[in-house]
């Protein structure tokens, strides 16, 4: 494994997100802009990443394999939830914005670094295993994702079925049914899926470099409580996990990109979630900024300890 390539991978969607401040300052994205471009990046351009991975798929199908990766991510996505309440009650956080961090806490940057990085490391068939976590990973933002959201901010919400059943969660369920159907769509549509999902990386990155060009750059770096909060889960929990998933996963790759997945830093979606449902966005930012210039180290330092 190539750790020159993670390193060059991770460079590259830092420099995105600063281009992302710049253009902020400079005037061309401004807080309206970003709400924009945030349902769009979330409705649209994402699940077309999801989907293109796995119309890009050739040759035989292991379904079983397959299987058993949608049961782990799915069980990922059930227990993570209470992982995130543990560690909020754990570090004693802020009980206003338990929910904000239970969200990243759960919600790894799968489809805005995991694919990219996934795809330079393990090829196709990482695409394909990360395409499958990052489905589960929409339908659990989209299910429970608003909800959690509202813990600890004196707001009432319960599942809402329009929440789930959103443009990305259609999208997700649909590319399961492509996958384990082998639909061939025309080659048109294809390439018109792959470049609208090709712009989801850039997008998210730039919409999280401008959230916080919005902010007082002096404090992204005083919340005392941030610091504890990523090094619980970008080097402890990363550490607890990896022997687990060993003895669960015996099959390397697959083992590889579910480790590469979990140690991803706060998704970018934290931001775009934050900002489409009224909560702390500001935080948000600043949590996933920091934890982005974290992973360019704890993400080459965790392979090396664990997978080289």
């Amino acid at each position: 494994m190539n750790i020159t390539v993670i390193i060059t991978q991770l460079i590259q969607l830092f420099l995105m997100l600063f281009l992302g401040y710049f253009l902020c300052k400079w005037g061309i994205f401004d807080r309206h802009t970003n709400q924009k471009m945030t349902k769009l990046c979330l409705t649209v351009t994402t699940p077309c990443l999801v989907l293109s991975s796995v119309l890009q798929q050739t040759g035989e199908r292991n379904y079983t394999l397959v299987a058993f990766t949608f049961a782990i991510a799915i069980v990922y996505y059930i227990i993570m939830p209470f992982i995130g309440w543990l560690i909020c009650k754990l570090l004693r956080l802020p009980r206003q914005s338990h929910g904000l961090y239970m969200f990243m806490a759960v919600f790894e940057n799968i489809g805005f670094m995991g694919i990219p990085l996934i795809n330079a490391i393990y090829g196709g068939e990482g695409v394909l295993y990360a395409a499958i976590f990052n489905i589960c990973f929409n339908l659990a933002a989209f299910g429970y994702g608003p909800v959690m959201l509202n813990i600890g901010t004196g707001k009432t919400s319960k599942p809402n079925l329009k929440n789930v059943i959103s443009p990305g969660t259609i999208l997700s369920v649909f590319t399961i049914i492509v996958y384990l159907s082998g639909l061939k769509l025309p080659d048109v549509l294809t390439g018109v899926i792959s470049s609208v999902g090709a712009i989801t990386s850039p997008m998210a990155m730039m919409l999280t470099g401008a959230a916080l060009a919005l902010l007082d750059i002096r404090t992204v770096f005083t919340d005392r409580h941030v610091y504890p909060f990523l090094a619980v889960r970008q080097l402890i929990f990363p550490l607890i996990i990896f022997p687990l998933l060993a003895l669960v996963i015996k099959e390397p790759v697959l083992l590889g990109v579910v480790f590469i997945l979990t140690i991803m830093p706060c998704a970018s979606n934290s931001v775009l979630f934050a900002t489409n449902y009224n909560n702390d966005e500001s935080l948000a930012a600043r949590t996933v900024f920091i934890s982005t210039l974290c992973s360019l180290v704890t993400i080459p330092a965790l392979v090396m300890f664990c997978l080289v």
